[in-house]
């Protein structure tokens, strides 16, 4: 792993109110930590932060835990649908991302 850079030397000035975009949300919703931590290790560099890691793992976990009785728990652990469920359950593949094919 490579040597992190010391950003610590923000939290004295501040950088709050310096924050727009996607950065301001960074700091909202994970904290100063992570946004120090991003603009450390990945400056200049523009991230997409995909959903499809979470999905798979959704779909792994009901694999392992659905009983056939369970489906509105999961539902509601998982933030998913009782059809995505049902569609992992069949190992049908449009369940990847939880959402019908429009075409």
């Amino acid at each position: 792993m490579p040597e992190q850079k010391d950003l610590n030397w923000v939290i004295e000035v501040g950088i709050e109110d310096l924050l727009e975009g996607d950065l301001k949300l960074v700091y909202e919703w994970c904290g100063l930590d992570v946004l120090l931590s991003l603009l450390a290790n990945f400056p200049s560099m523009t991230l997409y932060i995909s959903t499809k890691p979470l999905t798979e793992a959704k779909k792994r976990y009901i694999r392992k835990h659905y009983n056939g009785k369970n489906i509105k728990e999961l539902c509601a652990l998982l933030d998913c649908s009782e059809r995505f469920v049902y569609e992992v359950m069949s190992g049908r593949s449009n369940a990847s991302n939880g959402q019908e094919k429009l075409f």
